[in-house]
C-alpha cells in the first residue's frame, strides 16, 4: 500500500514537471515574443525622437533667421519713416 502511494505520488510528480516544462517553455518563447516586439517599438520610437529632435532643431533655426529678418525690417521701416518725417518737416519749414 505505502509502495503504491509512493509510486503513485512519483508518477503525479514527474507529469507535472514535464507539464510544467511545456507550459514554462511555452510562457518563454512568449515572452521572447514580446520582447523581440518590444524591442522593435523602442528602436523605432528612437529613430523617430532623433527625426523630430532634427525637425525641433531646424524649426529653431529657422524662428530665429525670421527673429533676425523681423528686426531687420523693423530698422529698415524706421529708417524710412525718419526719412519721411525729415522730408515733411523741410516742406513746412
Amino acid at each position: 500500500m505505502l509502495v503504491k502511494k509512493f509510486t503513485l505520488v512519483a508518477l503525479v510528480a514527474i507529469i507535472s514537471g514535464c507539464a510544467s516544462n511545456a507550459a514554462l517553455e511555452a510562457n518563454i518563447s512568449q515572452l521572447n515574443e514580446k520582447v523581440d516586439t518590444l524591442t522593435e517599438q523602442v528602436n523605432s520610437l528612437a529613430s523617430q525622437t532623433q527625426a523630430v529632435s532634427a525637425d525641433v532643431n531646424q524649426l529653431g533655426a529657422a524662428q530665429e533667421q525670421t527673429r533676425e529678418t523681423v528686426i531687420e525690417t523693423k530698422i529698415a521701416v524706421e529708417k524710412a519713416n525718419e526719412r519721411i518725417d525729415n522730408m515733411v518737416a523741410s516742406y513746412k519749414k
